[in-house]
């Protein structure tokens, strides 16, 4: 009976959106989530880490980079735009404004940096900002009473100000930017009509969308709509910026659904995912995993849709509320519970479970916690190096959550994402968060092996390489049939101890007779991993 070698299984990723039968690469997968490829392997992927527990509950977050302090402030904004708290080390101070009120709605929360002054934006309100020597947010100054705006970002030393409603009329198209600002302090000036400052506003009647959002792109200011981009490129004189169109037929599908990543913007947009350097847009998600993506998205709540970078995996995760068949978190109360996640670094795709999230951010966690501190902890839940957090100025991903009881989540919460194994995060991990990793390969038609697909063949036992950190909780199930488009007889789930074990033998428990050999797939796996194929 001859054996196949199935190597370098982390090369292709998943590709879920072909028919099994034509994905001819052996090492890749057509389904699966919680894992990640690196290396030429498959490992466990990150996992939630409890950073604090929040007054509120969540609609964003944000860091404020380091000022004379040092270090980068946490400032999470309830989900109507009424609190704003900001973490100082195990604490959270309120910086809500004594004259603030939330609205109750749907609309997207903003933020933005620029000259050490922290500026927040939602439509329902005027623009709040906070210099570094202030105790609490406060209304934008020199910005009317009577405007608002959708989108508030940074670019250059100026602040642009997307679909501008002004005393009550919306203008979808109007971009409004703001005089030159200094450090420390706010434009002092929005007045377009004023022959002293730089200040100005367009009306872009070419543009047929809504502007959406915007985002810096080398010297350039990048305008995405719901179905076109746009360039807004400085040229001085009387007009100050100049507007051209990029491309049509792409957009963006909310709000922080842009990411920079060397040069290059990836783009979360309603019907695909795609990456432009400022030319021309390219699709990563067509043939792979577009359809599995969109087709399960509920956008009813897409205004729930944000996109988080994290450097050091070489990803960008596309973060939205999904009822694919992987889901770990069924129907979410109000947030998202999936990220389609592509490693820029090795060109794979996979999925991750995330818990009810509505934000993300990078900072550093300057907690002062230690192993006394935390006596509850144990040495399997804690990542990172066994000594005092204290001075670890790394920037860590970090998430916020709403709660969700149906979905066993207790409390809206901060969460480190970090790997479960090789990760930096001194913190305890969020059981309630930890949902199972899985792989499926379906469609493995053995003709690739020299095999004769006019009879039938007998899986008998696999040899997987493969090794669990912490107590075993590995199961393999095998599959089969005839027919290519109906799903495959699964067998009962094998467990499986890679620290005594070698093999996993498919008899006498059942022995399948297929037309499509199955083989196992083996996976660096956590608490609660399963690897399955057919």
């Amino acid at each position: 009976m001859p054996t196949f070698p199935v190597r370098r299984l982390g090369s292709s990723g998943i590709v879920a959106d072909a028919p099994p039968a034509d994905v001819e690469n052996i090492g890749a997968f057509t389904g699966g989530v919680n894992v990640r490829f690196k290396n030429g392997r498959v490992s466990r992927g990150p996992v939630c880490r409890t950073v604090a527990d929040l007054p509120h509950e969540p609609g964003h977050v944000f860091a404020i980079p380091p000022g004379a302090s040092g270090y980068d402030e946490i400032v999470t904004v309830a989900e109507d735009f009424g609190s704003i708290y900001r973490l100082n080390g195990t604490t959270f101070e309120n910086l809500t404004p004594d004259d603030h009120v939330g609205i109750v709605g749907t609309q997207t929360i903003t933020s933005c940096s620029l000259g050490g002054v922290a500026y927040i934006n939602r439509e329902t309100s005027v623009p709040l900002h906070k210099t570094p020597g202030d105790a609490k947010f406060s209304k934008l100054t020199a910005w009317s009473t009577d405007d608002r705006c959708r989108v508030l970002r940074a670019y250059k030393d100026q602040l642009i100000a997307l679909g501008v409603t002004k005393a009550g009329v919306y203008y979808p198209t109007m971009v409004k930017w703001s005089d030159f600002s200094y450090y420390g302090a706010p434009p002092a000036s929005w007045d377009p009509t004023s022959t002293t400052n730089s200040a100005g506003e367009n009306i872009v009647n070419e543009m047929q969308h809504v502007i959406i959002d915007g985002m810096g792109l080398r010297d350039s200011f990048v305008l995405y709509c719901t179905a076109s981009v746009w360039l807004m490129d400085y040229v001085g004189g009387n007009d100050i910026y100049g507007f051209r169109k990029l491309f049509d037929e792409v957009g963006v599908i909310n709000p922080n659904c842009v990411a920079q990543v060397g040069g290059l913007h990836y783009v979360f947009d309603r019907n695909d995912i795609y990456v432009h350097d400022g030319v021309a847009p390219r699709s990563i998600a067509d043939g792979r995993v577009k359809e599995f993506v969109f087709d399960a998205l509920d956008f009813s709540r897409s205004h729930l849709c944000f996109v988080q970078h994290d450097a050091k995996l070489s990803e960008v995760r596309f973060t939205y509320p999904s009822g694919d068949r992987f889901v770990g978190f069924h129907n979410p109360t109000a947030g998202c519970n999936r990220q389609a996640v592509y490693n820029y670094s090795n060109d794979t795709w996979t999925f991750y479970d995330v818990p009810n999230v509505v934000g993300a951010t990078k900072a550093a966690l300057l907690s002062g916690s230690s192993w006394d501190s935390a006596p509850d902890a144990t040495y399997e839940d804690v990542g990172g190096l066994w000594m005092s957090s204290e001075g670890d100025e790394d920037r860590h991903c970090l998430l916020v959550s709403r709660s969700d009881p149906g979905n066993g989540l207790t409390q809206a919460r901060l969460y480190g994402f970090d790997l479960l194994t090789g990760g930096r995060l001194a913190l305890p991990i969020a059981e309630e968060t930890v949902r199972p990793a899985l792989l499926e390969r379906a469609g493995l038609d053995m003709d690739s092996q020299g095999k004769n697909l006019t009879q039938y063949m007998n899986l008998q036992a696999v040899w997987p390489q493969m090794s669990c950190e912490y107590a075993p909780d590995c199961y393999w199930q095998f599959g089969g049939g005839d027919l290519m488009n109906a799903e495959p007889v699964w067998s009962l789930p094998f467990a499986f101890d890679p620290a005594t074990e070698s093999r996993i033998s498919t008899k006498p428990e059942s022995t399948l007779r297929t037309a499509s050999a199955a083989a196992a797939l083996p996976t660096s796996s956590s608490p609660g991993s399963m690897s399955r194929s057919s």
